[in-house]
């Protein structure tokens, strides 16, 4: 078996060069934690500075009056925020209707379809927040996706997961979600969208589309530094808690949580918090960036294998941007937490998709040539759901992660929930008055001491 790693992870996403990392690092209330061991207490503290932690964080000052919770302290172990998985990823955005299949048989009809929902509402709530608060960060909901089927099997799956949708839409009225925004591609669809005769059909999603994630998180860290009591600390690694409240770093100093602490660190938190390291895997991603090519072959986003490929291209350079291929290496890639390297036999597969799969490029003259490559720890759970809410038998400590590689389509509104959490408000409340989902009670870390929360689920399969 092989385990030869080459060249270093270069994420494009976060690289120092851009401006909009430069200028956010010099904000008054960034403090470097190797500049001080003074001890401090805050009201709320939240480990993690991705989409989930700076959401979190969002949602308590959108939703709350400052005096409810004065001092609000986000900790990143990092030089630079957002430097894990939202800084590394492929930057898609779309809810996983392809999946829905895989839901209903895992968790239930009624659940499978409700965590669609919820998805399709979180994508819209983060196109509200970009809009509300004017953050530059290339954001494009109606481009649409495809996901794609290479044989009969995946067919299945996509056509399965699309008329159950079909059923729910025309069982639920109310909802916010629209069949219209779905459409199911033949052979002779995929040939004549995707210079490809390689692909038998796919279901196109409109209402979905890609956006540059740590302009989004950089963003939304800017609101939340911009409202008074909130203070970010980087270089803080934490490597333990005592009793629910004390945050030890690995400097020394010791950070005090009044009312709560949120774990928004994704894989990393088997790092130092031990309910999670028998049910979070950390599962190292690989993505690439091609240089900048002449001819624009799909304006919208692309999956295929069942979603471990995934890829797109940009309308401004049209350089493509590709991830997956994890399966190459796999007793690589799983328990890996070393995102500062990069894979070379994923390396190699990423090299050859373009000419296996789509032979029209090189009909014209045409070759995708890798410029940039990186990795990415993605949090995977043992029963494939999330991790969202508090730890069982403990009020004061609330996870915030285990999106087995779709944080994207679920990280906001699981934020939002955390921060209602916090406030001892109910998050799906928001959802019944509106008709939609806004957290789904699967999701509770507490499953695992109560597995009724999921079975039950699974007796309404359709």
């Amino acid at each position: 078996m092989a385990h030869a790693i080459v060249r270093n992870s270069n994420p494009f996403w976060i690289d120092e060069k851009h401006d909009f990392i430069q200028s956010f690092l010099n904000h008054p209330r960034i403090i470097h934690a190797e500049l001080s061991t003074n001890n401090d207490e805050y009201d709320i503290v939240v480990i993690g500075t991705g989409l989930s932690g700076a959401g979190c964080v969002y949602w308590l000052r959108k939703l709350y009056p400052v005096e409810r919770f004065p001092r609000i302290l986000l900790l990143e172990k990092n030089a630079r925020p957002c430097s894990g998985a939202s800084g590394r990823n492929g930057g898609f955005l779309w809810p996983s209707y392809d999946y829905l299949a895989g839901y209903a048989e895992d968790f239930g009809y009624e659940n499978g379809c409700q965590w669609i929902e919820f998805q399709h509402e979180n994508i819209r709530s983060i196109a509200q927040a970009v809009e509300e608060n004017k953050i530059d960060c290339d954001i494009n909901i109606t481009r649409g996706n495809v996901a794609l089927a290479r044989n009969t099997e995946e067919l299945k799956n996509i056509v399965k997961s699309y008329e159950l949708m079909k059923d729910y839409l025309e069982t639920h009225s109310k909802t916010k979600m629209s069949l219209d925004n779905l459409e199911l591609w033949d052979h002779e669809k995929c040939q004549e969208m995707l210079h490809s005769n390689k692909f038998i059909g796919g279901l196109f999603m409109r209402e979905s589309g890609t956006v540059w994630v740590a302009k989004l998180v950089y963003g939304l860290l800017k609101y939340c530094l911009d409202q008074p009591g909130v203070e970010l600390i980087t270089q803080g690694k934490v490597i333990r808690i005592e009793d629910s409240k004390n945050i030890i770093l690995e400097n020394g100093r010791v950070i005090v949580a009044r009312q709560a602490i949120v774990h928004a660190t994704n894989a990393y938190a088997v790092e130092y918090l031990d309910f999670v390291r028998d049910k979070i895997i950390p599962t190292r991603g690989q993505c690439c960036r091609s240089k900048p090519m002449e001819t624009i072959f799909w304006p919208f986003g692309l999956s295929a294998h069942d979603g471990r490929e995934y890829y797109h291209q940009s309308p401004k350079d049209g350089r493509i941007v590709f991830g997956g291929c994890r399966w190459r290496s796999p007793d690589t890639e799983h328990n890996n937490q070393n995102d500062a390297e990069i894979n070379h036999l994923i390396g190699e597969e990423h090299e050859k998709f373009f000419s296996l799969w789509h032979p029209g490029i090189a009909e014209k003259s045409l070759t995708v040539e890798i410029d940039q490559e990186w990795t990415g720890i993605m949090g995977f759970t043992v029963d494939h759901l999330p991790l969202i809410g508090p730890l069982p038998k403990d009020n004061k400590q609330f996870l915030l992660g285990g999106y087995n590689g779709n944080g994207m389509p679920n990280g906001f509104l699981c934020a939002k929930a955390i921060a209602r959490m916090i406030a001892n408000d109910d998050p799906c409340r928001e959802g019944e008055e509106n008709n939609t989902v806004t957290f789904l009670k699967m999701f509770l870390p507490e499953r695992f001491d109560n597995p009724n929360i999921v079975q039950t689920s699974q007796k309404n399969r359709h």
